[in-house]
């Protein structure tokens, strides 16, 4: 699987028409490979951008697929919590003999061969296999690479230009739901019928702001559902006040008004927290994937991809 290929996997919504926009499968030299492995950029560099930097010259293993798909489904929270786990003599640093343990595990045994190097094991640990990466290192390259399937999801609606519709924003929190179309006729119709007339859009730094939500939705649960017990109703002065206790940070002021005209079901002005938090834990495991989870069968159709069909000799 190439970085394109990767990006188009989790990326489209429909599964279906997935394997459509992955190039078909081709082979590759033992020379090919090599100077794709040769031009792998290390993790020192800056990695904004990586995969759509990468583009086809990158080989990516299965078990890094479903590895990277799992954790683009978690908080951020839950990226020291994986960094511990794959850290087994817990110096704080990953050697690549640790990195491999992952690929044992959510390869689940479907994968016979293990490949000695990948596009992303030389960019953690060099061509030689002797590099380590810090739980930085770790973090930098996954907050890069949820950035960056944000930029990708973003620019898709926004085509071209810098901004993206109050409709286009809803479109994208709905997208990758377990909503039936009926249910996301609902939303639809709620903004379609309170969409601003100012003429702005939606910026990514906004949009961007508020999917960030997903790395504190337990937080924000607790505290939404307090107002529940308290049988007290979310206003839009309440609900940043949760936001901001949750994530250290207040929401920008349009993506508040924004969520309440989703949200709020009979416009009284108080937050349907049972709908919000459905959309959003939705969107929590769903973010970065197609699917909720990732079956073994699906070995089948990532075989398909560009460079797991490749035979190489003396490997």
């Amino acid at each position: 699987m190439t970085a394109d290929d990767f990006l188009k996997a989790i990326l489209t919504k429909d599964q279906k028409s997935s394997a459509k926009r992955v190039a078909d499968p081709y082979e590759l030299t033992e020379e090919e490979f090599q100077d794709i492995l040769r031009s792998a950029p290390t993790h020192s560099k800056e990695t904004r951008g990586l995969f759509r930097g990468l583009g086809k010259g990158a080989v990516i293993s299965y078990a890094e697929y479903l590895f990277l798909v799992s954790i683009l489904s978690k908080p951020r929270d839950h990226f020291l919590k994986t960094f511990q786990l794959i850290d087994v003599d817990g110096n704080w640093v990953l050697t690549k003999d640790e990195f491999e343990l992952v690929e044992k595990i959510f390869s689940k045994g479907v994968v016979e061969e293990n490949i000695e190097n990948t596009t992303l094991k030389v960019h953690f640990f060099r061509m030689d296999g002797g590099g380590v990466i810090t739980f930085d290192d770790f973090v930098h390259f996954l907050d890069g690479l949820q950035k960056e399937c944000l930029e990708v999801e973003f620019n898709e609606y926004a085509k071209g230009s810098a901004q993206i519709r109050e409709s286009d924003f809803t479109e994208l929190l709905l997208s990758r739901t377990l909503l039936s179309e009926l249910e996301k006729d609902k939303y639809r119709s709620r903004i379609t019928k309170r969409m601003s007339s100012d003429g702005d859009g939606i910026s990514f730094y906004q949009y961007s702001q508020f999917m960030n939500l997903l790395n504190d939705i337990h937080d924000l649960e607790i505290a939404l559902r307090m107002f529940q017990i308290a049988k007290k109703p979310v206003t839009p002065e309440e609900f940043q006040r949760a936001v901001r206790v949750c994530t250290g940070t207040p929401l920008d002021s349009r993506m508040v008004s924004l969520t309440f005209k989703i949200f709020d079901e009979d416009g009284d002005g108080h937050l349907g927290h049972e709908e919000f938090m459905k959309v959003m834990k939705d969107r929590i495991r769903n973010r970065g994937t197609v699917d909720v989870e990732i079956p073994p069968k699906s070995w089948k159709a990532f075989r398909k991809c560009v460079h797991e069909h490749m035979m190489i000799s003396n490997v």
